[in-house]
């Protein structure tokens, strides 16, 4: 269960991290209401008109919708960006990973594997070996657990990117 929201991507901040996200909730319907009302209770958090404020945001009007997501177990999750937000480079793509739930690599909780694609020709320009500190599966009754990270494996071949 996660928010969207359109203040999520203004020019100039980002919202990312700043409402609630709940994982691993079972389809039970009172977890699925527990789960709703904590995300969206979130927008009303002091931090999120904190921020607001300090970025010139006079309207503190919540903004906030609610979506409920089948979650994956996923073994290898991260985020990719279909343009480099480094070079600004429209070839270029940039993917960060991380064994387990991508909320490691959104969260900013590891140091991801990264690499750098080029779109056209698919070659591998760059690739570095993430520190991996921790990893978030889930759990197989609901919610998630954090085990160590492996700093040593590579979370996805030239392959699979």
């Amino acid at each position: 269960v996660r928010s969207s929201s359109p203040e999520e991507d203004l020019a100039g901040m980002s919202f990312a991290g700043g409402y609630e996200t709940v994982l691993g909730v079972k389809t039970e319907v009172l977890q699925v209401q527990a789960a709703v009302q904590r995300v969206f209770a979130s927008c009303l958090d002091e931090r999120v008109f904190v921020y607001k404020m300090s970025h010139g945001i006079k309207d503190l009007t919540p903004r906030i919708a609610v979506v409920i997501q089948r979650q994956v177990a996923a073994s290898v999750a991260g985020v990719a960006f279909a343009l480099d937000p480094i070079s600004n480079c429209y070839d270029w793509a940039t993917v960060n990973t991380n064994f387990g739930l991508g909320e490691t690599v959104v969260s900013g909780q590891c140091s991801p594997d990264y690499y750098l694609v080029n779109k056209h020709t698919k070659d591998v320009i760059k690739s570095e070996l993430g520190k991996k500190e921790t990893a978030v599966w889930l759990g197989e009754d609901g919610g998630v657990h954090e085990k160590a990270g492996d700093p040593s494996q590579w979370t996805l071949s030239d392959g699979e990117l």
